[in-house]
């Protein structure tokens, strides 16, 4: 576990810095605020697109493997990068392209990544894994973008890339010496596109037909929907609201980065209640409410706002590790990568048209209503998921133990006849 994380950590990181640099090199190069939208779409499409097959990937091969191609894909990506800087700055499409094609070899690994973890971590540790996990990417988040900033007046960008190059490399060589257990046998791999369009659909209908795990993930994926606005919004929130300025809205990003840090920090020492959904609900209940509190704060009190915004990061961590957990210790782990990417493309969906919808509404409803309003509902999306019977027994199907799952075992079946255990 230790070797896996290790070398995880180095990845995580050295594509933090990497991403931070290329983004401030465009923003430097071309001063176009078009073109940094197309920077984030390029790492948002990759998601939507290519998740659910990168699912299939993690369930039909080695996750293992899976990882370590991923890892070394993104690699030579960042070579290429440094060939093209070597004879001149690329033309802006390139770098786009580079940049989606980097978030094609993540949109592969996450699913990977997560879907191995629970085959090398005892179920009674999970939310702890889990809390660590999310504890270090948000460590990373944190961290990065300053090494980044440092980096980048000090050295050239070809110089930089190269982080990422050897950071992947010890993430492939970490990998390689761990030995994880395949799930299938080479046999009963089908490799034909109708194969694969099988395999896709059984991970959806094993979603649709369990009930309770259909219901979480699409109030995980609203949720978001829900709450993108704030964080994109927060810059303009901190100037009209709190009349504050950079410094301000530096403190708010690492105010929210300190909550998730600590709250994961917790949860790794605790592990979490027996019952975690319980957990899950009343952190959304907690964090609504801490969020539509957030511009209650006079305008001439942030310290305040501070205070509330660490709250809302604890609560946060108190919503994701142990959700993460629920998933990994739940669903069958022939299914995991599939239900783990279909997750993840959900989530990635309700971003952009999350956007695209707030910006006009925003001007009309104006910015503290597009906080405090989807804070209500979150908070009351927690509250209803106590009385919702599918959610509060999700625990209780282990490996689709109850009716509700029985057709879900039937899709398994029909995707993967006689499969190996």
């Amino acid at each position: 576990m230790s070797i896996i994380l290790t070398g995880q950590v180095f990845s995580l990181m050295g594509s933090g810095i990497v991403q931070f640099s290329i983004i401030w090199w465009l923003s430097r190069e071309t001063g176009s605020a078009v073109v940094l939208s197309l920077a984030t779409i390029m790492g948002i499409v990759p998601m939507i697109v290519i998740s659910p097959i990168a699912g299939v990937m993690a369930d039909k091969f080695s996750r293992k493997t899976v990882m370590m191609l991923s890892d070394a894909f993104v690699a030579v990506v960042t070579l290429v990068f440094i060939v093209l800087l070597s004879f001149g700055s690329p033309a802006t499409e390139t770098v786009l392209i580079l940049l989606f094609l980097r978030a094609v070899g993540s949109s592969f690994h996450q699913p990977a990544f997560e879907a191995a973890m629970p085959m090398i971590t005892p179920k009674d540790h999970m939310v702890r894994v889990a809390a660590i996990i999310q504890m270090l990417r948000s460590g990373i988040r944190l961290v990065a973008p300053m090494i980044g900033a440092l980096m980048i007046v000090a050295l050239p960008l070809q110089d930089i890339l190269l982080v990422d190059v050897f950071t992947a490399l010890i993430a492939v060589l970490s990998l390689a010496l761990i030995k994880l257990p395949d799930l299938h046998s080479v046999k009963q791999q089908r490799s034909t596109v109708k194969g694969y369009l099988q395999d896709l659909k059984s991970g959806f209908m094993y979603v649709y037909h369990w009930r309770g795990l259909m219901i979480l993930i699409l109030i995980f994926s609203f949720t978001n929907f829900l709450l993108t606005p704030m964080l994109t919004l927060m810059p303009l929130i901190v100037s009209s609201h709190f009349n504050g300025g950079a410094v301000e809205f530096g403190f708010i990003e690492m105010a929210l980065a300190l909550g998730i840090l600590f709250g994961n920090l917790s949860l790794s020492l605790w592990g979490g209640p027996k019952r975690k959904i319980v957990i899950v609900n009343a952190a959304q209940v907690f964090s609504g409410i801490m969020i539509a509190a957030f511009v209650m704060v006079p305008s001439n009190l942030i310290f305040y706002a501070l205070i509330v915004i660490i709250l809302i990061g604890i609560s946060s961590a108190y919503i994701n590790s142990p959700v993460m957990a629920i998933i990994q210790t739940c669903v069958d782990k022939r299914m995991l990568g599939r239900v783990m990417s279909i997750g993840q493309s959900l989530s990635a969906i309700a971003m952009p048209i999350s956007l695209a919808i707030a910006g006009p509404l925003a001007e009309s409803v104006g910015l503290l209503t597009m906080v405090w309003v989807p804070g209500l509902i979150s908070m009351l999306l927690g509250v209803a998921s106590f009385f919702i019977p599918s959610i509060m027994k999700i625990e209780d199907h282990g490996l689709l133990a109850t009716a509700d799952s029985e057709t879900a075992s039937d899709a398994i079946s029909a995707a993967d006849p006689d499969p190996a255990e």
